[in-house]
């Protein structure tokens, strides 16, 4: 067999070898699904790595009360002569020792605290039916589709400062608080802080992982207490600089709410 003759026969067994892989046998239709599921999987994978969850933005330390300090002991005492007591946990509320949640119905809270100042009044965009309590500076909203508690706020001062509030101390994350403590002084009686907590311009918030209510919501945590920044430049070239850590404010309000990803963000 000459070469050219030998050319042809290799030629033609691969042609014919390739049209009966692609087209006769059913392993080319299944080699032509995997490659494709493949694709698609590496495609979906890729998607997965880059989109955000709500979990990307929740908070996943612990906090440490000092128990031995002389000035935690104090607050405690003090707390505990109060007759108005507020507790503030991660999952769970307190007032007097009677516990309340997130997503408590309306009856529930009427059955601890009676029923609102001034009746229900609902909020601008309909969302949300507001119970306010205003000797003890609080209020709690409802969802209007639901009927479930969705958030709590704590008002600890207002333009007239603390002078008629019902409380003098509160107990939040198992920290005694009193109402004339900066936020740092507050801080030093755990092993909170700056790094810790995420911040606005006007106050410092906490995005928790625990008792997630379902799956794309989370329970959010404002401290009201307005941050400080270094000033940069002199005159009118001033601006602000970096956060000032070693300066702070009193806590103004506490709010406790539900939030979605898109709150957050």
């Amino acid at each position: 067999m000459n070469v050219k003759t030998h050319f042809l026969v290799v030629s033609i067994c691969l042609a014919y070898y390739s049209c009966g892989f692609l087209d006769n046998g059913k392993g080319g239709k299944e080699m032509s699904d995997i490659i494709e599921k493949n694709r698609d999987g590496a495609l979906k994978d890729s998607h997965q790595e880059t989109q955000e969850t709500i979990d990307d933005y929740t908070d996943t330390y612990t906090i440490t009360p000092k128990y031995g300090d002389p000035k935690f002991k104090e607050l405690i005492t003090q707390f505990n002569k109060q007759e108005h007591r507020f507790e503030i946990d991660t999952c769970e509320f307190k007032y007097n020792d009677q516990s309340f949640f997130i997503g408590d119905s309306p009856e529930k809270i009427i059955s601890i605290f009676g029923k609102p100042d001034g009746g229900i009044i609902e909020t601008f965009n309909k969302s949300s039916n507001v119970y306010r309590y205003v000797k003890l500076k609080m209020s709690i909203s409802f969802s209007s589709e639901f009927d479930y508690l969705t958030k709590i706020s704590l008002g600890l001062q207002d333009y007239r400062g603390h002078d008629d509030t019902k409380f003098d101390v509160i107990i939040f994350r198992n920290i005694p608080y009193h109402l004339d403590m900066k936020l740092n002084d507050f801080l030093e009686l755990s092993d909170l802080d700056h790094t810790k907590l995420r911040r606005r311009s006007r106050s410092f918030f906490m995005f928790q992982k625990e008792c997630p209510p379902n799956d794309f919501q989370r329970i959010f945590t404002s401290i009201g207490s307005e941050a400080a920044y270094e000033s940069e430049g002199v005159g009118h070239l001033t601006y602000t600089g970096d956060f000032d850590p070693n300066t702070s404010s009193e806590i103004r309000s506490l709010s406790v709410s539900l939030y979605t990803l898109e709150d957050i963000k």
